[in-house]
């Protein structure tokens, strides 16, 4: 059996396209150590692309960690990623493990990398770099051994984030750009059928989707790419 058809024979019949496990295949580095960026449109379809590297990997069994960069303040972020030391103050009263660690021996996936704050750069360049962890408050060092996958809406060298892709181009990261479902609307029936099966599925429905159906979508522009596609088939079952 080639590798191509191991991968299509472990992912979900959704990711079983031509482009998507061309993408995978090529977001499997040679070096585990090397991280992956991953680029594309909101709503392309980069937590599936990522979560199929972790499943088409030898990381399979280990767990698939996401962190969304975007959403927290710095201490938050710098929590969830490294965890943090017991500590005698009303907020921290406990150890907690981050995220790094939580992932040790499987991927751990940054989700808008570019919204890391600046003065959590470093700590973070130093875990990609090196593969290893300190709590904050702590001074152990940890060792880890974990896939980084990272996603951004943005271009590199744009987003005003030079000192980021400036580092990231030092550990010699691998990149990959998911393109928009606009133009992959031979995908538009797959991701389709997938959304009316889950939703169906959920509701206890029968909905059907048309030829005249089918045929609307893969005509539509899709600005929100797969989110949107997503929304519209829940709107059919569900209205």
């Amino acid at each position: 059996m080639s590798a191509r058809d191991a991968m299509t024979e472990c992912v979900p019949t959704v990711l079983g396209t031509a482009r998507f496990l061309d993408l995978a295949a090529r977001g499997q580095p040679a070096t585990p150590r090397v991280p992956l960026l991953i680029r594309g449109e909101p709503g392309v379809g980069k937590d599936m692309l990522a979560r199929l590297i972790h499943t088409t990997s030898a990381r399979r069994p280990y767990s698939f960690i996401k962190v969304n960069c975007a959403v927290q303040s710095v201490d938050r972020l710098e929590t969830d990623l490294f965890g943090h030391e017991e500590e005698p103050s009303p907020v921290v009263t406990r150890r907690r493990l981050g995220s790094f660690e939580f992932a040790n021996r499987g991927t751990i996936y940054l989700d808008e990398i570019g919204a890391v704050p600046r003065a959590l750069l470093p700590k973070l360049v130093h875990a990609l770099r090196t593969g290893e962890v300190s709590r904050t408050g702590g001074r152990e060092t940890l060792r880890i051994d974990v896939r980084v996958i990272a996603s951004t809406a943005h271009g590199v060298g744009t987003g005003g984030r030079d000192d980021l892709w400036k580092e990231l181009h030092r550990l010699n990261v691998v990149e990959v750009c998911i393109p928009p479902l606009r133009q992959r609307t031979e995908e538009i029936p797959l991701f389709a059928s997938f959304f009316l099966e889950q939703f169906n599925r959920r509701y206890r429905r029968d909905v059907q989707l048309c030829a005249d159906v089918i045929a609307t979508f893969k005509a539509h522009s899709w600005p929100g790419n797969i989110r949107e596609l997503e929304e519209a088939v829940h709107r059919l079952v569900v209205l």
